[in-house]
Order: C-alpha cells, then sequence, then structure tokens
C-alpha cells in the first residue's frame, strides 16, 4: 500500500483524503497551522496530526505529499516536499508567478520526485472521452473552443486569503478558470498559445453580494481585490482560439448559460458537460447535419475524475514517471502563462503575446 501525507487540513484536503481512502491508499499523517483543524482531521481520517511541516517532510513512511495549502505556499512547500525525496500532488494552481513554476520544476528535476499538479479536469469520464474523439480525428482539425464555468453565488471565503491578491494571486481565473485552461488545452493537445485579449471585473462588493452556499463563508471586514468575472480569447499558434468565460458571481439568471465545452472542428463538433455521462456529437453526413449522443461510462464523475487523478499518482510514486495523461509541471507551467497573459492584457486593455 501506498503512503501520503497531506499538508493542508481544509476542504480539499478533505476531498483528496476521502480519495485516497477510497482507491486504497493510506494517508499517514497531516499538518496544519490551524491545530485544531488539523486535529479534527486528522480524527476522521485515523491519521497522525504532525506539529510541523518538517515533521511531517521527516517521516520515513511516507512515499508522497499533497500540498493542498493557499496559492502563495505552492511553491515553497512543492520544493521543500520534494528536496525531502518525496512525490508530490500540488493542488492548483502551480504557484503564483513564472518564475515560481520555474522553481518548482527545477527542484523536481534536481530531486528526480514526481511532480503531479491537480489539474481533476482533465480526469472526468467525458473529458476523457472527448481526447480520444478528438484524437482518433472524430472531429477533424481543432478551430475553435468555447469553455464556460459560471457560479452565480460562488464567491469562496470572500475576504479570506482566496480574495486577497496578496495571498490567492488573482480571482476565480487563477481559482476556477485554469479548471478550463488546463482540461481545454489537454484535451486538444494545443501547447503553443500565442495571442491573449483578456477582461477581468469585479462585479460585486462586500455589500453586494449575498451569500447562500459556498464550502467557505464570507469573512467580515476582510479584502477583496480580485476579479469576479473574466472574458478571455485566446489564438493558439496553429490558428485555433480559445474562449474562456469564468465567473465566481454573476447577476445572470441561474443556468441562462450552460457551463462545459464546445469544441468546434473542421468535421464535426462536440459539447462537453465535464460532469455529465454523455457527449453530444453533431456531424454532417452526406452534407446533412446530424447529431449522436455518446454514452460515457460514469459511477459518480466527481469522485471518478479525483479517483483518476490519485490513481496516477500511484502509478507515478510506484514507478518514479509520471504518466502520458497526468498533469505534469510543464502543465501548470503553461496554464501559468495563459493565466498571466489574461491579467496583462486587462491591464493593459489590449491584445498582448503569451510570454
Amino acid at each position: 500500500m501506498t503512503n501520503i501525507g497531506i499538508i493542508g487540513a481544509g476542504m480539499i484536503a478533505d476531498v483528496h483524503a476521502e480519495t485516497a481512502k477510497r482507491i486504497g491508499t493510506n494517508v499517514v499523517a497531516v499538518f496544519d497551522p490551524r491545530s485544531k483543524r488539523a486535529e479534527n482531521f486528522a480524527t476522521k481520517h485515523a491519521c497522525v496530526h504532525e506539529v510541523s511541516v518538517e515533521a511531517l517532510l521527516a517521516r520515513e513512511d511516507i512515499d508522497g505529499v499533497v500540498v493542498a495549502v493557499p496559492n502563495d505556499q505552492h511553491a515553497e512547500l512543492a520544493i521543500a516536499s520534494m528536496e525531502a525525496e518525496k512525490h508530490v500532488l500540488l493542488e492548483k494552481p502551480m504557484a503564483m508567478s513564472l518564475q515560481e513554476c520555474n522553481d518548482i520544476l527545477a527542484a523536481r528535476d534536481a530531486t528526480g520526485k514526481v511532480l503531479q499538479m491537480g489539474f481533476v479536469c482533465r480526469y472526468s469520464p467525458a473529458a476523457i472521452k472527448a481526447k480520444n474523439m478528438i484524437d482518433q480525428g472524430d472531429i477533424g482539425e481543432i478551430q475553435h473552443v468555447q469553455a464556460t464555468l459560471l457560479r452565480q453565488r460562488g464567491i469562496p471565503g470572500l475576504g479570506g486569503w482566496f480574495t486577497t491578491k496578496a495571498r490567492s494571486g488573482g480571482g476565480c481565473l487563477i481559482d476556477i478558470g485554469v479548471h478550463l485552461i488546463d482540461v481545454v488545452m489537454h484535451i486538444t493537445s494545443k501547447t503553443s498559445p500565442s495571442r491573449m485579449r483578456g477582461k477581468c471585473t469585479q462585479q460585486f462588493t462586500e455589500k453586494t453580494y449575498a451569500y447562500e452556499e459556498m464550502w467557505s463563508t464570507p469573512k467580515e471586514g476582510g479584502t477583496f481585490d480580485v476579479e469576479d468575472r473574466v472574458r478571455a480569447l485566446l489564438t493558439d499558434e496553429s490558428g485555433t482560439t480559445f474562449q474562456f468565460d469564468v465567473a465566481w458571481a454573476t447577476h445572470l439568471p441561474d443556468k441562462t448559460v450552460k457551463d462545459g465545452l464546445l469544441i468546434e472542428g473542421s468535421l464535426g463538433a462536440l459539447v462537453v458537460d465535464l460532469w455529465n455521462d454523455s457527449i453530444t456529437f453533431g456531424y454532417s453526413e452526406n452534407g446533412t447535419p446530424s447529431t449522436k449522443v455518446i454514452d460515457v461510462s460514469v459511477v459518480d464523475a466527481w469522485e471518478d475524475a479525483f479517483d483518476g487523478e490519485h490513481k496516477a499518482f500511484v502509478r507515478a510514486m510506484e514507478s518514479g514517471t509520471l504518466g502520458h495523461d497526468a498533469g505534469s509541471g510543464e502543465d501548470g507551467r503553461l496554464v501559468q502563462r495563459i493565466v498571466e497573459s489574461v491579467y496583462a492584457s486587462n491591464t493593459t486593455s489590449q491584445e498582448v503575446p503569451v510570454k
């Protein structure tokens, strides 16, 4: 059995612990500076509550570490974990900047440890099916992708670290937008973004936002200096265009716009709900528009995706090599490049190169 430690005891750490148990991985220890939360986590998941990161990383019975902490700690803790001879599953986003991404990659290369990114959406059954169809040429050359993820009232912990730029690096784009960016680039196998036009806005304030349901409640009197809405248009060197529409919160009536991917190719198109049990395939038959509903094997799409992510991590730890379809450090850096280009375009109000 593979043994892991978890740094962080928040909501996403709990998801990782539950997933590990489902697939047969042993959660040995947890650390979180919020000692009461760590104690509760340790009790729930029958693991040890370590008193420091150093103590957790010094354990010889841990093969790998899940880093599930605020964004401003990703680089430091990922590097420390690899230097302690632990494989790393690093939650998204990879880091706060390209330089931090480079530092993480340098540590991976120097230590020879596995670095896997927590881009869980690429493991959804629908995403896997869509990629397979694209790879076998079912829709021809990819021409345009529209990717949408809109929450109506879903700002995580308004006033806390998620909405504080100095700690998060940004708002909805670097939080949930990175999922769309990664899954789209992965599905289409596009790795050469060239031009970006992006617009970031903050439509809500502490006074105009009403908390309804979210895993993290607002923090009164906190900071909210990041975007809650993003629209971006990316062009790849191949000529493919990508449109991203992301929101933590919106005035649009619920379900006005469907979340998911619209992927248009030279021979057909796919309508992909990442969490559904089917994909809609549009194509021409003798010049006539035709449609097929392609079934996808799903038990619970959310759990299936996290199970796939953790199974990939186990295989990587056991073999010492990251699988072909697992999120790599290079994938994390690619996403960071695109994120930074959106913010640069928004700052200048101009189209910018993706550096």
